[in-house]
């Protein structure tokens, strides 16, 4: 009789919890009897995931948190890479959360001890020379874009494309029926989402910027209603209160919401770049795309070539060219914004040309990641080397 499976996983943030669930519970379908251990969030928790530490001691965001916390991370990466040495287990697995896990994968790797890596380090967007971190680290890396398959594997890290688990996530949720039932959306309405982003800063920078444009579009649009999801009621508070500070009148629902109902009720959407712009692909919605950074950070990056890819919005980027307008700095501005959302009202060829280029990256996207990510896993425990 085998012994079970021994698999330590580190997820450091609420998104890694989410990713570590999928996979977790893909595994046990492989491998019902398998151990899992090390740090994870509630969702892993709930399948028996046996977590060390809160996860939260590992979701520290910026650089003058992380060097006040530093001390402490340090001392769990040490006492952490002692547990896993001793328990010897059949792989290791990094969940995102680079800073802290490619070292613990580096460590791990020279003991002979597996690792994967999920969700690849931006290195093809930001840092390139990361990618020496990566290399000769790691059995495998799970990657959830096609183009980041090739760019690894050019640069000899062994890595495998599994698709992304949003699109398996949105494909399977039933958005239909109640979205504009629940938010009281009137048959001649039409919806502007507005998607400024969920920290602070961004709020910061795309907030007014995001409700002057709406304004400028509610000039040509009759019963325009803008719609505006927040990740929480501190979000939704913050604004409310750059709304109420300005002298913008609106029909205007801010809402602590899932951000899939506000998109899917939605006709267009002006979003900033990241993760919601997948989000708004997946949902085959128009959107156009902004983003501001603080000066300063513009400048550093802009002086140093910091940034090495040609777009920022994901579906770009998926194409590798432009499907989506995207308008960064000192060209996000409000009319010019409102003229692109207003042309995509107004022009149903732009619309469909864009809604057709979203339907063809939707089905390079949607390969049934946790699955996938699962057979990459057992591949990797079982054999001396991944082959593909």
């Amino acid at each position: 009789m085998h012994n079970p499976l021994k698999i330590v996983m580190v997820a450091g943030e609420h998104s890694g919890d989410i990713l570590g669930a999928g996979l977790l519970k893909a595994i046990q379908i492989k491998q019902p009897n398998a151990e899992f251990i090390g740090i994870g969030g509630p969702r892993m928790i709930e399948l028996g995931f046996r977590s060390l530490y809160t996860m939260d001691k590992l979701s520290v965001f910026g650089l003058f948190e992380v060097l006040k916390h530093l001390p402490g991370l340090l001392k769990i990466r040490r006492d952490l890479r002692k547990t896993i040495t001793d328990l010897q287990p059949d792989v290791f697995i990094g969940i995102d959360a680079p800073d802290f896990n490619l070292k613990l994968e580096r460590d791990l790797h020279a003991l002979g001890i597996k690792t994967v890596h999920y969700v690849s380090p931006t290195v093809w967007a930001w840092r390139p020379k990361r990618i020496k971190k990566l290399q000769g680290t790691l059995d495998a890396l799970l990657c959830i874009f096609p183009f980041e398959e090739n760019y690894f594997k050019d640069k000899n890290v062994p890595a495998f494309f599994i698709g992304h688990p949003l699109a398996d996530k949105l494909a399977a949720k039933d958005l239909l029926t109640d979205s504009k039932v629940t938010l009281n959306i009137k048959g001649d309405d039409t919806v502007l989402a507005l998607m400024p982003g969920s920290r602070t800063s961004e709020l910061k920078h795309h907030a007014l910027l995001f409700l002057q444009t709406a304004e400028l579009c509610a000039k040509e649009i009759p019963n325009l209603k803008v719609l505006v999801p927040m990740p929480d009621v501190r979000r939704q508070e913050e604004f409310n209160e750059i709304y109420k500070g300005s002298d913008i009148q609106l029909n205007l629902l801010v809402k602590t919401a899932p951000s899939e109902q506000i998109i899917f009720a939605s006709d267009m959407v002006l979003t900033a770049s990241g993760t919601a712009t997948l989000e708004v692909m997946l949902l085959n919605k128009p959107m156009v795309v902004a983003y501001k950074l603080s000066t300063l950070t513009a400048w550093v990056i802009s002086t140093f070539s910091m940034l090495k890819i040609p777009f920022v919005s994901m579906p770009n980027l998926i194409a590798g060219k432009e499907v989506v307008p995207e308008f960064l700095q000192e060209n996000a501005k409000a009319d010019v914004l409102a003229k692109s959302l207003l042309n995509i009202h107004t022009n149903q060829h732009i619309k469909e040309n864009m809604l057709d280029e979203f339907t063809k990256m939707k089905g390079l996207l949607k390969l049934g990641a946790d699955e996938q990510a699962a057979k990459v896993v057992i591949k990797t425990i079982d054999s001396s080397q991944v082959i593909n």
